[in-house]
């Protein structure tokens, strides 16, 4: 049964990756106008949260619960903390920028770097903690998750702190929640076809209008409620209804052993090193197409981008996991 979970959560991984991909290329490509285009938005709305919710899936009846709050502070270093940290020392040096500013945001401003594995350290931590003191009180361990969950918001709120990459934290760190309630609950698991495509329909609407800096144009001016909070209730309602359809419909279309589904979940079974590699030098390789081909329109720089991308992050990849120590070090494995 595990082995069949393993299936669909790679292959979900691996058409997120895809997704992450296309959105980074998207962006180069676009700059700012990218926070106008529709398929950016569509794909921004949701995908990193799912992301978070595949990963607190799992969490429930995981072996973090047995390997103790020590051991999960050493695994989650080795897999998430050193690949961050050695990475971003690589994009550091490769980009010409050497300043002290650029070096202390590795830790300062991770959201100049690989983000993505930072966070989800520190989710785990917190989320490891949270279990653990609730243990020791004797109460069921989502009384822990929960304190800890409207703390984060109420901070991120109210102190609008950004250092240490923490508004990351506080926002994804209910994804995380959500994904791992949708495994223990199940009133949250449910088949019902109509259900599951109202909801889909919901979510699309949103997603349509959905933008990364503002809210909707129909929203109503002078809301009472401040509009950053507004903003991340539109976003994170968004974001949950995807990830509510997805763990419902994606363990049933995707845990089989066909050759397409083999290959993606090939992609989502590293889709760490996908993710850290094709932000390396995304950028340059866009520069050189449009060098070579300045009269491109720009859909097609879209998709030459994308396609170089991720075949060249797949060779990378593949380069790295055949050795133990790269494998180890930078995909995390």
């Amino acid at each position: 049964m595990v082995s069949r979970r393993l299936v669909w959560a790679d292959s979900l991984k691996g058409i997120l990756i895809i997704l992450v991909v296309l959105g980074h290329a998207i962006q180069v490509v676009l700059g700012q106008g990218c926070f106008v285009n529709h398929l950016w938005n569509l794909i921004y709305s949701f995908h990193m949260a799912a992301f978070f919710a595949v990963s607190g899936w799992f969490a429930y009846k995981g072996a973090e619960i047995t390997w103790g709050l020590k051991m999960v502070c050493k695994k989650r270093c080795q897999q998430l903390l050193a690949p961050y940290v050695i990475w971003s020392i690589i994009s550091f040096c490769i980009s010409g920028d050497y300043s002290f500013n650029n070096l202390s945001a590795l830790l300062l401003f991770p959201d100049k770097y690989f983000w993505f594995l930072w966070i989800l350290f520190w989710i785990c931590i917190v989320f490891s903690l949270s279990r653990y003191l609730s243990v020791k009180v004797n109460v069921d361990e989502m009384w822990g998750i929960a304190i800890a969950s409207i703390i984060m918001i109420v901070a991120m709120v109210a102190f609008d702190f950004r250092m240490f990459g923490f508004q990351f934290l506080a926002y994804y760190f209910i994804f995380y929640v959500l994904g791992y309630c949708m495994h223990r609950f199940e009133f949250l698991q449910f088949s019902n076809k109509y259900v599951l495509m109202s909801l889909s329909v919901l979510w699309f609407l949103l997603a349509w209008s959905w933008n990364m800096h503002k809210l909707p144009n129909w929203f109503p001016e002078n809301f009472p409620i401040p509009t950053t909070v507004v903003q991340y209730v539109y976003r994170g309602l968004t974001a949950s209804i995807a990830v509510i359809v997805m763990l419902n419909i994606v363990p049933k279309l995707l845990n089989g052993s066909n050759r397409l589904n083999s290959y993606i979940s090939r992609l989502g079974a590293y889709s760490l090193g996908i993710y850290v590699c094709h932000l390396c030098f995304m950028g340059s390789l866009y520069k050189g197409i449009d060098t070579l081909f300045p009269s491109f329109p720009i859909w097609l720089d879209v998709v030459i981008l994308f396609t170089l991308s991720l075949v060249t992050t797949l060779f990378i990849v593949e380069v790295l996991k055949r050795n133990c120590v790269t494998a180890k070090l930078l995909l995390g494995k």
